[in-house]
């Protein structure tokens, strides 16, 4: 039996868990001589998801949390009586590592880039790592100054990167070794699952029969641009001739990117067509009920969702030199606006809105190419060789 290592930087219903948790599940049932363990360096929702197809799972975060109260107030009088250095992060790390070292595994592989880290101990040693990188370099250096992954990029067996963007942005901005990189994109289910019928979340939601509805699933951040939903939805409106809702899913009512959403929704007078939806468990049933998906990012490797929107053949339309959707949705798969021209985007939408067969035209068209050159089954087998041939 060959062990291994899966190393992801948390366990949130969010694209890059979701992922590596897929991946996990098929690797289990298509290689039966692996062990895996999985080291969680923060929790979340999917926690139980991924403890049942670990043999050991550790959530660094519980650990590096642990220590009891009062081992906390003696280490501070320790600090101050005897001028003890304090523990730093990099110290805990190695704690951590150094303990899953004597587990000997044949292969440590890190999803995400904040997972470098922790993978240079056991790179150090000669054991195989791979780093599955997802980021562009807002995401890296929101992570890590660049200073730190220039001088340790290199200290990887290999890398996949999520899409040609992260690839290339990797070897320009980096100088990563392109002789390291593989290029294997995200991948969806073969089966999507949709748990309520498009009636009755239409109803639950207030929705009426005669609205379109046009829509995002994001995280709720700079990054992913969901600041200027309010305004593109006015831009919509202003334009539009027939009934719509914009369903903004992602984020919760407490986060301060919500709350200052909603207030400039107020403002702008679009209350009453953008309709709030907290990140939940379901997100492919809202995504199911759009019949134009965007995607707002700034900044976005080969976002999850968007293939999700594929899946469920819905059109797409992204801003140009936004990263990984523009190599997916060129030649015509999809609608391109340029950078950060809500205008033109609002344009875009509203032609949709207009014509129900370009819509399916364009659905299609993007299922087709998900179908055709981004199956699961092959970007998985793509991994899995490269599991084989490190260990």
């Amino acid at each position: 039996m060959k062990k291994i290592l899966f190393i992801s930087h948390e366990a949130s219903l969010s694209g890059a868990p979701i992922l590596v948790l897929n991946l996990l599940k098929r690797l289990k049932q298509e290689r039966e001589n692996y062990t895996i363990d999985v080291l969680l360096i923060r929790g979340g929702e999917l926690y139980e998801d991924f403890a049942r197809i670990s043999n050991q799972i550790v959530v660094a975060h519980y650990h590096l949390q642990s220590f009891s109260f009062l081992k906390r107030n003696l280490k501070r009088v320790e600090s101050i009586v005897f001028k003890k250095k304090p523990e730093t992060q990099q110290d805990k790390i190695d704690k951590i590592t150094t303990i899953l070292l004597q587990n000997s595994y044949d292969l440590v592989y890190g999803n995400t880039m904040e997972s470098l880290i922790w993978t240079l101990p056991f790179y150090n040693k000669n054991i195989p790592t791979i780093v599955a990188i997802h980021e562009l370099s807002f995401g890296i250096e929101s992570t890590y100054p660049k200073e730190f992954v220039l001088e340790n990029i290199s200290r990887v067996t290999k890398i996949i990167a999520g899409s040609k963007a992260v690839g290339d942005n990797l070897v320009a901005q980096y100088g990563a070794d392109s002789k390291k990189i593989k290029v294997v994109h995200s991948f969806v289910d073969a089966v999507l699952k949709v748990e309520k019928d498009k009636e009755s979340l239409r109803k639950e939601l207030g929705i009426k029969n005669n609205e379109l509805i046009v829509g995002i699933a994001s995280s709720q951040e700079l990054r992913k641009g969901t600041d200027m939903v309010p305004l593109l939805v006015q831009k919509i409106k202003q334009k539009a001739d027939r009934p719509f809702k914009f369903i903004n899913l992602g984020g919760t009512s407490k986060s301060p990117a919500v709350r200052c959403a909603k207030i400039d929704a107020e403002k702008l007078g679009v209350n009453d067509v953008l309709l709030f939806i907290d990140h939940n468990k379901f997100p492919n049933d809202y995504i199911n009920l759009f019949d134009v998906f965007l995607l707002m990012s700034r900044e976005d490797p080969f976002p999850l969702v968007m293939l999700t929107a594929a899946k469920l053949k819905k059109p797409i339309i992204a801003f140009e030199k936004s990263g990984g959707a523009v190599e997916f949705l060129e030649n015509g798969h999809g609608i391109l606006a340029p950078y950060l021209d809500l205008d033109k985007m609002a344009d875009e939408v509203v032609r949709l809105l207009n014509d129900a067969e370009l819509r399916e035209k364009y659905g299609e068209n993007i299922h087709r190419r998900l179908e055709e050159d981004y199956s699961d089954e092959k970007l998985t087998l793509d991994i899995f060789n490269l599991i084989d041939e490190l260990v």
